[in-house]
């Protein structure tokens, strides 16, 4: 039975996978070279197959070379993080998280016009999604 996907990372391996999810596709050698600090190669490919490990990552092999990419699509991920960070951290509301944010100063009301205004437009969306189904 294939491994489900870690719900966390280490900031090391977020690093490994926000380049991946840029290029779509990489080597450890061109995942290492787009690192913003010197990384070793060994310690480069040391987290790639932990992240292929516990399901993040995939391979497929040209010739010698092992091409990496993300099995799942970066909005995803982070879906699935965020949902097992306000279920661990917030009791699952996510109501209290945003509070939180907002309690602490780092959502601002810049942040908060922005929210409101994409809420606006999701909701806008949906019911034209839902008003196209309806039978008239």
């Amino acid at each position: 039975m294939p491994r489900v996907p870690a719900k966390t990372f280490t900031d090391k391996e977020l690093e490994i996978m926000r380049v991946v999810w840029e290029r779509g596709e990489a080597t450890a050698k061109e995942i290492q070279e787009a690192l913003p600090d010197e990384r070793h190669y060994n310690s480069v490919l040391t987290i790639v197959r932990v992240l292929e490990r516990k399901g993040h990552l995939t391979h497929r092999v040209e010739g010698k070379t092992h091409i990496y990419r993300a099995k799942d699509k970066q909005e995803r991920t982070q879906r699935r993080v965020l949902d097992h960070l306000i279920e661990q951290l917030f009791g699952g509301s996510a109501t209290a998280m945003v509070l939180h944010l907002v309690e602490t100063g780092d959502l601002t009301e810049d942040d908060l016009r922005e929210v409101r205004a994409r809420m606006a437009a999701h909701a806008a969306a949906k019911q034209v999604r839902h008003g196209k189904g309806e039978k008239r």
